[in-house]
């Protein structure tokens, strides 16, 4: 800790916040289902709509971090084996056992099974992020050799074009008759998160805060709304929900943007720490955490006393904490340190 504290930049503490809520809203988002209490529509709604930016931060925290490095392939593709792939292959598997898959069979049966299991889809609903790094890392060096030419209004005119062809298609395809034919793969997925976080971290020196503030109220709102019309009305689509929605993609640059002017001193940074160098365990394991702590006795019962207005947040809280320590365990155990890493 003391290591993190003293070499840390104070300008850039604000990127090790952002992966700490990104982490928090990512536990509240999958503890709010469990939560069987009164409850009214609208502050459910408001709950799983702010969790949105989530991941969204995650990956705007990964691109700033990675794309404003200067490494060579091999030494780059060497830090992001240890970091993603010992903990993508070992969670995997993990939730494959804990879900019982496979339990039964000859070993060797279970083992190919596995391997095609892992290969086609994700084990567990939350690890479909690391399948998207894995793409985001291997398109990382050419983005490097982008970056070191492009100018601000070359960035500009890369993301304009991503939230174009992404986000406003996308509302277009879902609620028009209108599709586009030609072909835009490769300006497709969470890249344009990815740059943002490097744009924004860069090239955003003191922007319009109030600017910043209308667009995540308005796209908050957006998505909330969305949300609870869906409950309402369950044959509707889920665009409002969706991380590449237009509403959710403005709310989580604005709060990108937003969260670059917290100030954060130095008896809150130690506080904060811990909580980013278990970050990205806290995201892996979370989900064996919440389910089966709702649904052991005598915990099961926080999942119905209380309101809907604060017992998701309460329960969040409680996840959260509980994943924090199952990580910080982990990491003080040699063998299994490697899992979830810092």
């Amino acid at each position: 800790m003391k290591n993190d504290f003293h070499t840390s930049i104070p300008n850039q503490r604000w990127l090790d916040f952002a992966r700490v809520l990104g982490a928090f809203l990512v536990v509240l988002a999958h503890i709010n289902p469990f939560y069987e209490g009164p409850s009214w529509g609208p502050i459910s709604s408001f709950y799983f709509g702010i969790t949105r930016s989530a991941v969204p931060l995650f990956f705007m925290t990964s691109g700033y971090l990675l794309l404003s490095k200067n490494e060579t392939l091999m030494d780059f593709f060497r830090k992001r084996a240890s970091k993603l792939l010992i903990p993508f292959l070992a969670w995997s598997i993990i939730y494959l056992i804990w879900k019982e898959e496979g339990f039964g069979k000859p070993i060797f049966s279970v083992i190919g099974a596995y391997i095609i299991r892992i290969a086609n889809r994700p084990s567990e609903q939350h690890l479909w992020f690391l399948y998207e790094l894995f793409g985001l890392y291997l398109f990382t060096p050419i983005l490097r050799l982008y970056l070191q030419r492009a100018q601000k209004q070359d960035l500009y005119y890369f993301l304009g074009a991503w939230f174009f062809l992404i986000p406003i298609v996308f509302f277009l395809r879902e609620f028009t008759p209108i599709k586009l034919g030609f072909s835009y793969a490769f300006l497709g997925g969470y890249v344009g998160y990815f740059l943002f976080g490097y744009f924004a971290g860069n090239f955003l020196k003191n922007p319009n805060k109030r600017i910043f503030w209308l667009c995540f109220v308005s796209g908050a709102m957006a998505t909330v709304l969305g949300i609870w019309y869906r409950n309402i009305y369950p044959e509707t689509n889920q665009y409002y929900e969706e991380y590449l929605s237009a509403n959710v993609v403005v709310m989580s640059w604005s709060l990108f943007v937003l969260l670059k002017d917290i100030k954060i001193s130095d008896s809150m940074y130690r506080f904060i720490i811990p909580l980013k160098n278990t970050s990205f365990g806290i995201y892996l394991i979370h989900m064996i955490v919440i389910t089966e702590f709702c649904r052991t006795k005598p915990f099961s019962v926080l999942t119905t006393i209380g309101s809907g207005v604060y017992m998701p947040f309460i329960l969040g809280i409680i996840g959260f904490g509980l994943s924090f320590l199952a990580t910080f365990i982990l990491q003080r155990i040699p063998i299994l340190k490697g899992i979830v890493p810092a």
